[in-house]
């Protein structure tokens, strides 16, 4: 160690673990029941206290309580899924791709799309997300997105 810090190396991170992987892909099965089910409030607490959500043509939402907003002032969700989640980071610090599909209720069509999301571990091992932004893949003719949050 000492010789790396003498010529400006740093050690290599620890990866993630197997433990770590199915933790967070846990979390993105969370995130699907929460909004699946509309419970905002429960989906609000997937994020960190001060995380970031950047949706499609909206402005961020900073913060639980915006996030929360920012799901309940949007299309009702009729269902969320995941596919092609893939997971890299190392013992603090992860992110993760994924594409998704978001069934709004009355929608013709599901909205499909990807993102990427930014996970922190907490100190009860727990991930939670940092930051997501999401992407849809429907033309950009698509009915608009929620009203952006407003802040007090």
């Amino acid at each position: 160690m000492g010789l790396a810090a003498a010529i400006g190396c740093t050690p290599a991170a620890t990866e993630l673990s197997p433990a770590d992987l199915a933790a967070i892909q846990h979390r993105f099965d969370e995130v699907a029941t929460h909004v699946s089910a509309k419970d905002y409030m429960a989906w609000a607490k997937d994020f960190t206290p001060d995380a970031v959500f950047m949706f499609n043509h909206a402005t961020a939402a900073r913060g639980r309580e915006e996030i929360q907003k920012f799901g309940e002032a949007g299309p009702r969700a009729e269902s969320l899924s995941f596919s092609d989640i893939q997971i890299h980071g190392s013992s603090q610090l992860a992110w993760a791709t994924s594409a998704y599909r978001f069934k709004v209720e009355g929608a013709p069509e599901a909205d499909i799309g990807k993102q990427l999301v930014i996970l922190e571990r907490q100190a009860d091992g727990t991930w939670l997300a940092l930051a997501a932004s999401v992407s849809s893949d429907l033309p950009a003719t698509a009915p608009p997105p929620p009203p952006p949050v407003v802040k007090k």
